[in-house]
Formats: structure tokens, C-alpha cells, sequence
């Protein structure tokens, strides 16, 4: 049988993990959330997705009831360098460092459980600032930071009849969820007065999260996104990701080329992006870098507006965490790939793949 290298101990490893239910987590705020069956099913089956964001000779932990011998051989074959260990045996590594899809009390506290060391994990401090830090007002505080509006900017209502209200003025409009990913706790309301489950629904949100996001519905035309690192007080760009989403704001795939063709692509549209994502940037270190280390994501919009003209919405929303988006710029600048990369729900669960 097959059985994972252990480095020296005194070797610093990089371990990286995929928990998906990250952003539900957060809702829940404490440490014995458990997710439910769909975002366990989502975690097994997309266990592998973080190799292609890790460097050779990196690490993967994979759920114990998978085996070790088939992760190795799609890794191989997939030409990846990267070593799979089960999730409890992550502590016989020794010193790691830990690249979760994002950080949470929950995760925390499953990683104490597998024995691996609190040195080697994020504190509670530095968990409530990522937890505070994620919540949707976030992208607010960047609209406002940026000094001029490209785009309705967001509100945050917390009672019943401003929502509605909200909803009532605004058709097409979104509601968003506090905490919330990937196009859950999302709902489009197209016609309030004629759809019998929005009451139901903007009165369970608030229930359990406090408050709504309320956003305007624009026209969209393209969905993007920046992707960042939060290191030393500092917000430095890493490269742009280029994607589709559903009604429901969903990633739905991400076109896999070379960043500087994104980019490219990008700017034949909006001339001016680059000043843009340069007043983003340093509304992320105003906000986000001095309280948070690690990957980030601002997800952006092409959008036609009352005019006719192509306009740009500048934060969407910010993830303190990895992304989508982050995968399909990795495959195509680290890896050399071209293709569409989309998630695909089959019978069997769920699945990533690449078409040309």
C-alpha cells in the first residue's frame, strides 16, 4: 500500500485544504458548526480542487474515507506534484502551514481535534476580524472608499418592511445574506408582490443573520474579479479571473487562459480598469490588510447602464478566503492550460473539469 512521505520534523510543509462550507461556517460564528450533507458531499468530492493553487512538493489533506492511492494517481496524472494526506494525520507532518479555502472557528477546532498544534493556527482575534471582515458591509465600505460612484452602491437594511420596501422599488433587485458563498443565500427578486416565498425568505435571513444586503439589479454583461494577497498590512494583486454566474449570482464556469491575455481582454473593454483596481487596492489596505494575511478576492462587473453605455461595478463583493476564480488563473498562468473550467452537479456528486 501506497503511504505519504513525512518530511523531517523540522521541515516547515504547506498543507492545503478544501472546506467549501467555509461561508456557512461563518454564519453559524462558533466553533461546533457542523455542515450540513450537501457541503460535506461538496468537500469530498472537490477534495483535490486547492492542488492546482499549491506549490510542488506542497501537501493536500483529503477526508479520511478517501483513498490516499487514487488521490495520488490523479494528482500524477494531472502532473501535479503535490502529496495527499488524510485529514487526521495532518499533526504527523509536524511544523505546516495550513492554506484552508478559508479560516474559521469551526475549521479551528477540527484541526485541534486531529492533534495539529494552535502554533501553527490562526487565534481567535485574528478569526473574528475574518469573520467581521467578511461580512457583506464590507463591500460598502469600499464603494465608499473609493472617493466617486461607478455604481449603486449597496445597503444594509435590518428590518422586514425596509426590505420589502426596498424590494418593492427596486425590480430585479438582489437580497443578500450576511454571510454567504458561491451564490447561496443569494435570492433575485424579480416581482415581490406576485412571488409568495420572498416573505418567507426575507423574514428567515433576518432571523438568522440580523440584516440584508440590498443591491440593485444592473444589466450585467461580465463577471471578474481581482485576485489578491493580504501580506504585512499590504493588498498586492495577483491576477484577474474572468467568469460567468447564473441568475442567482452562482459561479457557473471561468475561462482558463494566460493572465496577461485576461487582462487584456479586460482592458479592451474598460480602458480605464487599471486606475480602477488601483483605487480598490488601497481601499483594501485602508479596510482589510492591517486585520488580515491571506488570499482575497473583489469581485467585479461589466454592466450596461441606463444609457446604454458599458459601466463597471468595482466590488460586487470581497472574499477573505480562496476563490474560483483564483483555481482558473492558477490553471492557466501556473500551469499552462486553456480551457472553460466549470463545477458540474451530476447524480454521482459533484465534479470540476475543463473543456476546450
Amino acid at each position: 500500500m501506497w503511504k505519504a512521505a513525512m518530511p523531517p520534523l523540522y521541515i516547515m510543509v504547506d498543507v492545503y485544504l478544501f472546506n467549501p462550507e467555509h461561508d456557512l461556517a461563518l454564519a453559524h460564528g462558533a466553533h461546533n458548526y457542523t455542515a450540513p450533507p450537501f457541503a460535506r458531499q461538496f468537500r469530498r468530492d472537490l477534495r483535490l480542487l486547492p492542488a492546482w493553487l499549491a506549490p510542488e512538493g506542497s501537501y493536500i489533506a483529503i477526508p479520511d474515507d478517501c483513498l490516499i492511492e487514487e488521490d495520488y494517481r490523479w494528482l500524477l496524472n494531472h502532473h501535479l506534484d503535490i502529496t495527499p494526506v488524510h485529514f487526521s494525520k495532518i499533526a504527523e507532518l509536524g511544523p505546516c502551514r495550513i492554506h484552508p479555502w478559508g479560516w474559521d472557528a469551526a475549521l479551528r477546532y477540527r484541526l485541534l481535534q486531529a492533534g495539529v498544534s494552535p502554533e501553527y493556527l490562526p487565534t481567535d482575534g485574528q478569526l473574528d476580524w475574518i469573520r467581521r471582515l467578511s461580512h457583506r458591509r464590507t463591500s460598502i465600505a469600499v464603494h465608499q472608499a473609493l472617493g466617486e460612484v461607478f455604481s449603486p452602491c449597496p445597503v444594509e437594511l435590518e428590518s422586514y418592511d425596509d426590505v420589502m420596501a426596498f424590494a418593492l422599488s427596486h425590480p430585479g433587485c438582489y437580497l443578500k445574506m450576511p454571510w454567504s458563498g458561491s451564490g447561496k443565500g443569494i435570492y433575485r427578486v424579480i416581482d415581490p408582490s406576485g412571488d409568495n416565498h420572498v416573505p418567507r425568505w426575507i423574514e428567515g435571513a433576518l432571523k438568522r443573520q440580523g440584516s440584508l444586503l440590498c443591491e440593485v439589479g444592473l444589466d450585467r454583461l461580465q463577471d471578474f474579479a481581482i485576485e489578491c494577497m493580504c501580506r504585512d498590512g499590504h493588498t498586492m494583486l495577483m491576477g484577474y479571473s474572468v467568469f460567468d454566474s447564473d441568475f442567482h449570482s452562482q459561479f457557473g464556469s471561468g475561462r482558463v487562459a494566460p493572465m496577461e491575455e485576461l487582462h487584456q481582454y479586460l482592458l479592451e473593454r474598460y480602458p480605464d480598469l487599471d486606475l480602477v483596481v488601483e483605487k480598490v487596492l488601497l481601499a483594501l489596505d485602508a479596510i482589510i490588510a492591517p486585520h488580515y494575511s491571506g488570499p482575497l478576492g473583489v469581485d467585479m462587473m461589466f454592466y450596461r447602464d441606463d444609457k446604454g453605455h458599458l459601466a463597471l461595478n468595482p466590488c460586487v463583493e470581497v472574499n477573505l478566503r480562496m476563490t474560483m476564480g483564483m483555481v482558473t488563473a492558477a490553471m492557466g498562468s501556473r500551469h499552462g492550460l486553456r480551457g472553460r473550467f466549470s463545477i458540474v452537479a451530476g447524480k454521482s456528486g459533484y465534479s470540476f473539469s475543463l473543456s476546450m
